[in-house]
């Protein structure tokens, strides 16, 4: 009996600590001396049941979603970024607490809303994060009212990328640089664009945004406030915003990536709006310091989590995969990446990682996209791979190049996009210049000007001294009909491909950028590829020629040679 006694003793001091007021009161009871041997053989028993919800309590993590109503919400994805589960018939969920997860988040599900972390700040809260002291994380969800949107729009925005030093830019013709905060130009200039946008959009249209990651770059140091700033700056719209995470932000350490985590909740997850499902990745893999891969990679845990994802989201559903690398291509490749092979891109590869992705993305009936950012230049880039054609649209950057001009090194102005989703289908997309009205979607050079001793006639071996005409039709893709119309005429411009520089951007940057290295804007910039642009040669040097470029939507958008860009300096990279 004392045996007992002395085990049952030891079982209670080895788990005190561990233990709730009422738990210790049934053990304390348990202990008691003078209970006899059936009812200590019992209190023994009921120990090493608490003793076991003790170890359960260390050992996973669990909860229960409902609705405000109290309803369980069952079938709900809940994750802590390492294992993905479903909640039950009664809205509880299970998962085992592992080493380094961070956060206990679900996907939100279709039929409700996107919780936020304020009706000032609209950026998604859709996680908790996990204490050594909590086992139990419960969520509660507000049904959408109608039920789930049929339609959304999504407004993508590529590297907001604002800093702690002050990057130089120009207003006016008088060369005099201005000093302005990179957030306040993004809150000044991007963010009061977006709501103009929202606002010329139908009454009671959902809408979504996403950053396409370095939403900070920590220029002059690291800045404890910077990514609060820019999540509040991101979230001061009507739209509810979701971010991914890209290199700037963690530049390899990880006191960066904390903060972008304390701000943001976890960087691998999903959300679902509509028929879409949304995944957003972390495929920054940094191998030394701040040197990453290029195309994007992935750890075998977070592959693993990925297929848990789309293992457990609707088939039916189109799938949107959101990340800051490109995976398609790049010239710092993981040594299992392969050589792209596209003779007007060398030194290009793709991810390791393409084939599953792929293999398991080709599943979903819907089909799928790919989003990234990262480049600061605007591309579509369609490839053949593995027997299938795939694009990956590479946003072009809400800063431009870095805040020093109101162009990305593309030619591309500084924007955002705007796509439309009906069901699994995307019934438009379209760029939006900062300022810019949505129907100016290209812009018109002549080759031979000179940009500050640069000229798309010697960048692309074009034609001389015959007033040929470039398009840089900012968002265009092999779908796209490009067009110029010469005394009533109509006549299909060429298409330029391969790893090249926009002749206007170059000579504009060459003089005025000092935060970025020369070769950064440049053909010496080999990760720079260009499919934008477009060409004519008149019939007449003196003609007045319109260029019309079609979209796959049907939306058609014109331009005149009254409008080409000629002056190297004060036009749109300078100033309105």
């Amino acid at each position: 009996m004392l045996t007992m006694t002395g085990a049952l003793a030891m079982l209670i001091i080895s788990t005190a600590s561990m233990t709730t007021q009422w738990q210790r009161e049934r053990m304390r009871a348990a202990a008691d001396s003078t209970l006899t041997h059936h009812a200590l053989k019992r209190a023994l028993s009921e120990a090493e049941v608490v003793e076991a919800e003790l170890r359960s309590e260390r050992d996973t993590l669990r909860g229960t979603i409902t609705d405000t109503a109290g309803v369980a919400l069952p079938g709900v994805v809940v994750s802590d970024g390492v294992t993905c589960t479903k909640t039950d018939s009664s809205g509880r969920y299970v998962l085992p607490r592992h080493e380094g997860a961070r956060f206990v988040f679900y996907t939100v599900p279709d039929y409700c809303e996107v919780p936020t972390h304020s009706p000032e700040d609209r950026t998604a809260l859709f996680y908790k994060p996990i204490s050594d002291t909590v086992a139990v994380y419960d969520f509660t969800l507000t049904r959408l009212p109608g039920g789930k949107e049929m339609a959304h729009r999504m407004i993508v925005i590529g590297d907001p990328q604002v800093t702690n030093a002050f990057s130089p830019y120009y207003t006016g013709p008088n060369d005099n640089p201005i000093e302005k905060s990179d957030v306040a130009r993004f809150t000044e200039e991007t963010m009061a664009d977006i709501r103009r946008t929202i606002a010329e959009m139908p009454a009671g249209t959902p809408v979504y945004g996403l950053s396409m990651g370095d939403d900070v770059q920590y220029y002059g140091g690291y800045n404890d406030s910077l990514e609060l700033q820019i999540r509040q700056a991101l979230g001061s719209s009507s739209m509810t915003l979701f971010s991914v995470i890209g290199n700037h932000d963690q530049e390899g350490k990880s006191v960066y990536r904390e903060k972008w985590e304390d701000n943001w909740g976890p960087t691998d997850y999903s959300f679902d709006r509509g028929d879409v499902h949304y995944v957003c990745l972390n495929n920054c893999y940094f191998y030394h310091g701040a040197l990453y891969y290029s195309p994007g990679e992935m750890t075998d845990r977070q592959m693993a989590w990925l297929m848990q994802d789309l293992a457990m989201a609707d088939r039916q559903k189109k799938v949107v995969l959101s990340y800051h690398i490109p995976f398609t291509f790049g010239n710092r490749p993981y040594k299992d990446a392969r050589p792209l092979a596209i003779d007007s891109e060398p030194g290009h590869f793709t991810s390791s990682r393409l084939t599953p992705l792929l293999n398991r993305l080709d599943s979903f009936a819907g089909g799928y996209e790919l989003f990234c950012g990262h480049t600061h230049f605007a591309l579509n880039h369609e490839i053949e791979y593995e027997g299938r054609q795939v694009t990956e649209h590479c946003h072009a950057a809400a800063c431009g190049n870095i805040w020093q001009s109101n162009i990305n090194i593309c030619g591309t102005p500084n924007g955002y996009y705007v796509y439309a989703f009906n069901g699994t289908r995307m019934t438009d997309a379209y760029y939006k210049g900062t300022r810019h009205d949505r129907q100016r979607q290209l812009t018109l050079f002549r080759a031979d000007t000179s940009f500050n001793h640069e000229s798309y006639a010697e960048d692309w071996n074009l034609p001389k001294n015959r007033g040929v005409i470039v398009a840089n039709v900012y968002n265009a893709d092999s779908r796209w009909r490009v067009v110029a119309m010469e005394n009533g005429r109509e006549h299909v411009m060429t298409r330029l491909s391969g790893t090249g520089q926009d002749a206007f951007a170059t000579g504009y940057h060459h003089k005025y950028s000092k935060s970025v290295s020369y070769w950064f804007v440049s053909k010496q910039n080999n990760y720079l590829i260009m499919n934008h642009l477009y060409y004519y040669v008149p019939r007449s040097p003196r003609s007045v020629v319109f260029v019309k470029a079609t979209d796959p939507w049907g939306n058609t958008y014109t331009e005149s040679t009254d409008h080409t860009v000629h002056n190297p300096f004060y036009n749109y990279a300078h100033y309105y």
